[in-house]
């Protein structure tokens, strides 16, 4: 374990010293810096723009930044989640400070209730009602109805906020939990306590969570000595509004609790019929010659420059010329050198294209933009991995996995980066230093049904995913800054905007996943999708399908995609 650490420790001197002298552009004439702020204190992610440019920076952990600016640039742009947005005149020499008020729609009501206390507080555990202080052990932390939102669809929903507790698995479909101790993963699934019945954890599939009253976790010794070998990897213990008392059976209670009024009755249009083709793309369709076509493009390029015109242009150029393609997808980084957003955009394209060592570089440039990024690393790891570079790639998802890079918070993508370093070992472990590595990383069992990954270059916008399965049951997974707002306020702070789900052991049949995209944007930046489907994820019959999704595309419910599982 000490030599990976090692190596990764010299993995990361050497890629500082080449952020530090890697350019890739000119320099500005004028360094602007300052601090964002709010009531409470510095802002970490906010976002500092040159007005009507692509030049734009991201405050760091103090929420301080720096830009360079034109003489010709008069006005700074500064955005940030749950804020206001305001404009700000640039001021040369000394540095700002720019405090922004928060969005009124998006602060939380908070109702205070008084309540008096006995003495003496008793608690519900396993063992019947007991006094709190005399038991042996802790409770850990209780989730009860008062806890449980509307946007909490499934029961997996509530578990994930309780800690130790380790999710696996698509929503709405066969998901399941393993508690998590001292940073790795139990191999021993928790059994469920439903009003006193040990039952199989598979129930909590099918649970309502507007009928649960409470929820309490047992770990360890304590689930053990109570339930033995049924509890040795910890118990989810929950009572429900039926209670206990009840005089119904308990498959009767499970009736009664399962989820209902999840039938997909509806359709959506398919990507493919979506028409979203914009007017310069008509025009170059056109063209009849290489020549004639390229005259089109220099002249529609004198009053367009949005990230949308490039990308597009580039794709219809692979017919004509390759090399002239690129050179217009190139024209992305020269434009926006610091803008993490259209860089990842530019990145999603030369990824669907096998272009990986220019991925790589684009990859080290935002991360030398954003090195708090937990993502960050993560791409760079992916990127490498795809560019034959395995022991760079299998010592950042290291890493990761171990949440050890200094002064970045891997803890979101954690489970991820897990997964995708499994996969390479799957694939490339004799070409990676992994003879320190724990067993539960080398067993030779690791496989995934189908596995989904969605990257969006922007952090918080709004949208829902919607999956349906073949027996025509739906769920739906929302980011939206109303519903999702702690979970927006994460990927802001540490610099991701990333979700996997895992469909394991799922029923045969036609899989269908719908989008729909929620937030109004501005077309010279909009936020773009990659959307990655592998089956028989970790296995020789892996297959694997990108789609690279303009998110401006999908304003109303579309299809994105259907597999047979």
């Amino acid at each position: 374990m000490k030599s990976v650490f090692n190596s990764g420790t010299n993995f990361f001197i050497l890629l500082c010293v080449f952020l530090s002298t890697s350019v890739l552009v000119a320099q500005q004439k004028t360094l602007v810096t300052g601090v964002i702020e709010n009531a409470d204190g510095p802002i970490q992610g906010a976002t500092v723009a040159v007005k009507n440019t692509f030049n734009e920076v991201v405050t760091n952990q103090k929420g301080e930044f720096s830009i360079k600016v034109t003489q010709d640039d008069t006005v700074l742009e500064v955005s940030s989640f749950a804020m206001e947005n305001k404009e700000r005149n640039i001021q040369r020499g000394t540095p700002m400070t720019i405090k922004l008020d928060y969005d009124g729609q998006l602060l939380d009501e908070v109702v205070i209730k008084g309540k008096k206390k006995s003495k003496d507080e008793y608690v519900e555990t396993p063992y019947g009602r007991k006094n709190k202080k005399s038991l042996g052990y802790s409770t850990g932390r209780e989730i009860t109805e008062d806890d449980i939102r509307d946007t909490d669809i499934t029961v997996f929903d509530v578990l994930k906020k309780m800690p130790g507790v380790q999710v696996f698995g698509l929503s709405g479909f066969n998901q399941s939990v393993l508690f998590t101790r001292s940073r790795t993963i139990t191999s021993q699934p928790p059994s469920v306590v439903l009003d006193g019945a040990l039952l199989d954890q598979s129930i909590l599939n099918s649970l309502n969570p507007r009928e649960i009253s409470s929820i309490k976790l047992l770990k360890g010794l304590t689930a053990t000595l109570r339930y033995g070998q049924l509890g040795s990897g910890g118990i989810i213990f929950i009572v429900t509004k039926l209670g206990k008392g009840n005089q119904l059976t308990t498959q009767e209670k499970i009736e009664s609790l399962q989820v209902k009024g999840n039938e997909y009755v509806e359709t959506a249009p398919s990507l493919s019929t979506v028409n979203n083709k914009s007017t310069s793309l008509s025009a170059l369709e056109k063209a009849t010659t290489f020549a004639q076509a390229k005259a089109i493009f220099e002249t529609q390029e004198k009053t367009i420059t949005t990230i949308p015109f490039y990308i597009e242009s580039s794709e219809y150029f692979l017919k004509w010329d390759k090399e002239y393609s690129f050179e217009i997808l190139s024209t992305i980084a020269s434009l926006a050198p610091n803008n993490i957003k259209a860089l990842k955009a530019y990145a999603f394209i030369l990824e669907g294209r096998g272009a990986y060592k220019k991925v790589v570089s684009i990859y080290t440039r935002i991360l030398a933009l954003r090195p708090d990024s937990s993502q960050g690393y993560r791409d760079l790891a992916l990127a490498h991995q795809a560019a034959g570079d395995y022991e760079l790639a299998f010592t950042l998802l290291y890493q990761i996995v171990y949440n050890t890079i200094p002064n970045v918070d891997c803890s979101a993508i954690q489970e991820l980066a897990y997964n995708e370093l499994r996969h390479l070992l799957a694939f490339h472990k004799s070409k990676v230093p992994f003879e320190k590595l724990p067993n539960e990383l080398l067993s030779l069992n690791y496989k995934k049904d189908i596995r989904m990954v969605f990257q969006w270059t922007q952090p918080d916008v709004d949208f829902d995913i919607q999956f349906v399965s073949p027996e025509r049951k739906f769920f739906n997974w929302t980011h939206t800054r109303f519903e999702s707002k702690t979970l927006l306020q994460d990927e802001v702070s540490q610099g991701y905007a990333i979700k996997e789900h895992i469909i394991d052991d799922a029923q045969p049949g036609t899989w269908v996943v719908n989008m729909e995209f929620l937030s109004n944007e501005r077309p010279k930046n909009p936020t773009y999708l990659k959307y990655t489907v592998f089956q028989d994820y970790g296995l020789p019959t892996q297959t694997k399908k990108t789609k690279i999704i303009a998110m401006k595309d999908l304003q109303n419910k579309v299809t994105i995609d259907r597999f047979v599982n």
